[in-house]
Formats: structure tokens, C-alpha cells, sequence
């Protein structure tokens, strides 16, 4: 689930949110910017959440509540809630508020003081599987090609392995544990789920490609697709986990040419492009793509749109009538991009795995 589904109580117990109010760096602020300029609707919501942490911070005088200040305030709040006198400090904090808001917030204080604790390694994945495993590791210095039960194959990286059941083809899933690298080809099978569990991530498809990249030792967790639609969701999303063995795709789903790395301080996922987007392998390189004379704006993004498989965000009323003379050879998208933007007077940037146009247009 994506903060877009978060409300007031969500937000209150998220650790990323709480560090950009409290302790705001560039990063975060450009983070929550593009949020909210991508969902001017959550703004309320977003603003209610930020104006109790600032409440909360002014009343404590300190960044976050100790955990001795959190339980006193839980006892507090339970007591008072008992006696129908929720007032004081929590009352102060705005009568939208309720006792039980504030209590969820606590709760959240209590049971997520640092992230870091909801680390999970590998070997407790696998530990935590009951029926009989079979493990691949790759010691040697070159990647190694392994063959599922299913056809499927894993370019298996060195330093990593894998691990899936031994009656890997009687179950409606087909699971397997990673730990370090490794690039997935998959049989397709709507019927059967391909799952891949890597440190925090749960990594869902019904057949593609695809690669994962979740060492131990590592902040984040890494997700490229080469084919195909790819669903990633944290292994805490249990709404998603529980419908695991549908054949729908949830959660934040990534195509050809994007990637998600996955923060496991802040459980926050983050999409992105890929460092050099390909053509994909079904598309037909159209013409106009390589060389076009007066062509406007809005039909070469279209090429671009259906060659790399991603998205272009744009005006319509500015740069839709936009006419353009170029011709292209070896270059790649963001070097088309660049020079298109030239152009037109414009200039691009990605957010959200969107490429996305800003500019005076040409009207």
C-alpha cells in the first residue's frame, strides 16, 4: 500500500513521514513536494498529520517521546478515555483528533520506535518455512543458471543464494528466498503465482522477467524488470499478503524499464526508472522515432511512449502543437529526451517513474 491510501492515523505512525516533519532534509522535501504535487487531494490529510506531530513535539519538547513518555501518555490516554475525560494535552492537540487516533499514534511510537528492528535476514525466512527446502548457493565468481521444477530459471549472482520447496510444483505457489542477486525468467502461469521473498520485500508475477537485487548487509532492496508487469509490496502489507494467491497484481506494479528500490529503514518504496531504458523487445522502431521533419510534440512522445514502454508527462495545451525537425541515431532515451526538450524550450525530469515535461510550451 502506497501513502496515497494513507490516512491521518497512517501517517502519524510512519517513521518517513515523522523524520520529514521533525528533522527535514532536501531529500525528504523534494520526496513529499512531488507527492503532493502528483495528489493535490491527500494535501488535508497530509496537513492534519504534520500540524499533531508539530503539536506533539511543541508539548514534549523534544523530537519524538521517549518510550518511558509514550507508555505514561498510553496509561494516560486509556485511563481518561475510561472516564470519558480525553482532555489536557491530547484535547489540546484538536478536537478532530479522537482518543482513538491517539492511541494508534502511541501504539505506533511503541511498536515501531526504530525501523531497523523489523529487519529480516535470509536465513530467518527460510528457518521460518516448515516443509523441506532445497538450497542453491553460488560461491563460485561467475553467475550461475539454475532450472525450477516449472522451467523457470535463475541467473543466480555470486555471493547469493536460493532456496524453494522441495514439492515446489504441488502448492498454488510457486515461492522461493533470495538472498543477494539474482535474474529471474519465468514460466507463465496465471493459475500460480510466482513469488520471491527477499529481506522485507515480497516480489509478485504470474510470468516475466526480471531481476532482484536484497543482500543482508544492505539499506534497501532493489527490483528491475526487463519484461512483463511486476507487483512489489512490503511483507507488513498484510491486506496484500493475504490475497497472495490471486492471480491479480497489487500493490506498486512496475513494467519494462522501471525499478523500485525498497528503503528497509523507512519501508518505503521508491520507483524509479532504470539507469539505461531499452527498446522494448516487441516494439517496432517506428520511422518517425530515427528521423522526422514538422512532426509535432505530442506524436513523438507517443513513439517514445510505445518504443521504451514508459510514460511522458506533459501539457498538452503547451507542448501538444509543438513541431519538431531532428533526426537520431545511437542515442538513448534520456539523450532523445534532452535534445527534444532543447528544442521545444522545455526540460524533463523523473519522478515517479514518469518522464515528465516542463516548460513555457509554444503558445
Amino acid at each position: 500500500m502506497g501513502y496515497y491510501h494513507f490516512e491521518v492515523t497512517d501517517f502519524l505512525e510512519d517513521q518517513y513521514f515523522k523524520s520529514w516533519v521533525c528533522t527535514p532534509c532536501p531529500d525528504t522535501d523534494k520526496f513529499w513536494e512531488n507527492f503532493l504535487a502528483e495528489h493535490p487531494e491527500k494535501a488535508e490529510t497530509i496537513a492534519s498529520a504534520k500540524a499533531i506531530l508539530v503539536g506533539i513535539r511543541s508539548e514534549v519538547e523534544e523530537d519524538f517521546p521517549t518510550d518511558n513518555q509514550v507508555a505514561f501518555m498510553f496509561d494516560e490516554i486509556t485511563s481518561r478515555k475510561d472516564r470519558g475525560q480525553v482532555r489536557g494535552l491530547w484535547f489540546r492537540l484538536g478536537a478532530s483528533l479522537t482518543a482513538a487516533a491517539v492511541v494508534l499514534l502511541v501504539i505506533g511510537w511503541l511498536r515501531k520506535p526504530n525501523r531497523h528492528d523489523t529487519h529480516v535476514s535470509y536465513e530467518e525466512l527460510v528457518s521460518a518455512v516448515e516443509d523441506p527446502l532445497i538450497e542453491q548457493r553460488n560461491t563460485a565468481t561467475e553467475p550461475i543458471l539454475l532450472t525450477l521444477p516449472d522451467r523457470s530459471t535463475i541467473l543466480l549472482q555470486p555471493e547469493s543464494s536460493v532456496s524453494y520447496k522441495r514439492n515446489f510444483m504441488s502448492d498454488t505457489l510457486r515461492e522461493v528466498y533470495l538472498s543477494g542477486e539474482a535474474f529471474f525468467t519465468v514460466t507463465k502461469n496465471h493459475e500460480r503465482p510466482f513469488i520471491v521473498y527477499s529481506n522485507e520485500l515480497v516480489t509478485k508475477v504470474l510470468g516475466t522477467s526480471f531481476m532482484v537485487k536484497a543482500f543482508d548487509d544492505a539499506k534497501q532492496v532493489e527490483v528491475c524488470v526487463k519484461t512483463g508487469r511486476v507487483s512489489v509490496f512490503p511483507r507488513t502489507d498484510t491486506e496484500i499478503c493475504e490475497g497472495i494467491r490471486t492471480p491479480e497484481l497489487v500493490g506498486t506494479v512496475i513494467t519494462p524499464n522501471q525499478k523500485v528500490l525498497f528503503s528497509r529503514d523507512h519501508i518505503q518504496i521508491r520507483k524509479e526508472l532504470v539507469a539505461s531504458p531499452e527498446i522494448l523487445a516487441s516494439a517496432v522502431l517506428p520511422a518517425p522515432l530515427l528521423k522526422f521533419q514538422d512532426m509535432s510534440v505530442a506524436s513523438v512522445f507517443g513513439n517514445i511512449e510505445e518504443t521504451y514502454g514508459i510514460d511522458i508527462v506533459y501539457d498538452h495545451r503547451l507542448f501538444g502543437q509543438c513541431l519538431l525537425t531532428a533526426s537520431f541515431t545511437t542515442e538513448n532515451l534520456y539523450e532523445k529526451m534532452d535534445l527534444i526538450c532543447k528544442g521545444i524550450e522545455a526540460s524533463f525530469e523523473v519522478i515517479d517513474g514518469q518522464v515528465v515535461v516542463s516548460g513555457r510550451g509554444c503558445n
